[in-house]
């Protein structure tokens, strides 16, 4: 196993760092997938942003072009990632830890914005070669003209739980009560997203646009505080969130109706980048996907390791260490890091772009678009190939990740 407490790393200088929830560094929490929603209304702030953002990733990203590298030296990848949370060292730092396996670098040009739709903007100007964030970031890209691509999936699922008041509502498919007071965000939320995405795959029919009773509460520990006072009888909360109402009211009084991350495949961070860069540069992309699943399959596969990484690169620290295990954990449990790129498969992205539509996102006819109109296929092909072939969730557990093929 690589021991990334051991490689030599340099920072990213400019990097944004920390955006942490309560209690410390929440590894996987409803705010890095809120970082994500924030794409939540459409096309919000892109394109009045192009000029200034422009002059910001200029300054950051000097003179240097990605890609290129020769006589050995890594690969220079210019990354605009879409959220400064601490729920994304394993993903956005991997090039630190694990580049040098791939010959990949960020070199001194990874730069954090607080949303995916400034990163998706960076992107747009020629600022960065790649950026991150949601799905829906890219798509919304798409939309205002540009012609990008997702080339590899970094993170999937969300912590959110829908919860119900047991005395209230035992079971999903008593949401459509009328009597049911449910917890939404205003129209296009990310949230109302998550929600309408459990909806499809449990097969309840709905969309929040059809229920009757709805209390509109935009952030997490509204909804926490509606629901311990009985103000509400369903809303979404995250990990800890729920935890912190059972503790309030009572393991019995509180029911989870759904754990997302069970019931919905929900690509909640991927990489896209410009069509015409993947072209000229599909093995740097390629490779740079290997490099962040690897640091996927390493950091799920050693909870030391994982941890190195946080006491490294977070800017807080592990000021909680059960709040860092627990988010081990979960990662683990529902596979929310990607081991393979096969995870990016037609059905997923046909039921993002089709909640996407429903949600309000995005326009219908964007979510008529095939899946290589949006992905592309053979740097995933490629990625796989650098990473040895795929692994299942045992190999992951028991260590048996193979050596890259790079």
């Amino acid at each position: 196993m690589v021991d990334a407490c051991s490689r030599s790393r340099r920072r990213a200088t400019g990097a944004g760092r920390g955006l942490t929830g309560p209690g410390g560094t929440r590894i996987i929490e409803r705010t890095l997938d809120r970082r994500e929603g924030t794409l939540k209304r459409r096309h919000v702030r892109m394109l009045a942003l192009v000029a200034v953002l422009a002059l910001v990733g200029a300054a950051c990203s000097g003179d240097e072009d990605g890609g290129g590298g020769g006589d050995g030296e890594a690969d220079v990848v210019r990354h605009a990632a879409g959220s400064t949370a601490d729920a994304y060292i394993p993903q956005y730092r991997a090039p630190e830890i694990f580049g040098d396996l791939f010959g990949i670098s960020t070199d001194e040009h990874l730069q954090m914005f607080e949303e995916g739709s400034l990163a998706a903007q960076v992107v747009a100007t020629g600022d960065a070669d790649v950026g991150s964030g949601g799905f829906t970031n890219m798509v919304q890209l798409l939309e205002t003209g540009q012609d990008v691509k997702v080339f590899c999936p970094t993170q999937k699922d969300s912590t959110e739980h829908l919860i119900g008041r047991t005395d209230v509502i035992t079971s999903l498919e008593q949401i459509t009560d009328p009597d049911v007071r449910v917890a939404v965000e205003s129209a296009g939320g990310f949230l109302n997203l998550l929600m309408n995405l459990v909806f499809l795959n449990r097969d309840i029919g709905i969309t929040t646009d059809d229920l009757t009773n709805t209390v509109i509460l935009e952030d997490g520990s509204l909804r926490l505080a509606a629901m311990a006072a009985g103000d509400v009888d369903v809303a979404s909360l995250d990990l800890f969130e729920q935890a912190d109402l059972k503790a309030e009211l009572g393991e019995d009084a509180v029911t989870v109706l759904s754990v997302v991350a069970e019931d919905a495949e929900f690509l909640s961070n991927v990489l896209w980048a410009k069509t015409d860069w993947l072209a000229e540069n599909a093995d740097v992309a390629a490779r740079y996907c290997a490099t962040v699943l690897y640091s996927n399959r390493q950091m799920a596969s050693d909870y030391e390791q994982y941890k190195a990484a946080l006491e490294e690169f977070s800017a807080t620290g592990i000021e909680d260490e059960a709040v860092v295990q627990a988010n081990w954990d979960f990662a683990k449990q529902y596979e929310v890091w990607p081991y393979n790129t096969t995870v990016l498969t037609p059905e997923v992205i046909a039921d993002q772009l089709q909640v996407s539509v429903d949600t309000g996102i995005i326009e219908p006819e964007t979510g008529e678009l095939g899946f290589e109109d949006l992905v592309d296929t053979e740097v995933l092909a490629m990625a796989q190939e650098y990473l040895g072939g795929e692994v299942t969730a045992a190999d992951v557990d028991s260590g048996n990740i193979p050596e890259p093929n790079a």
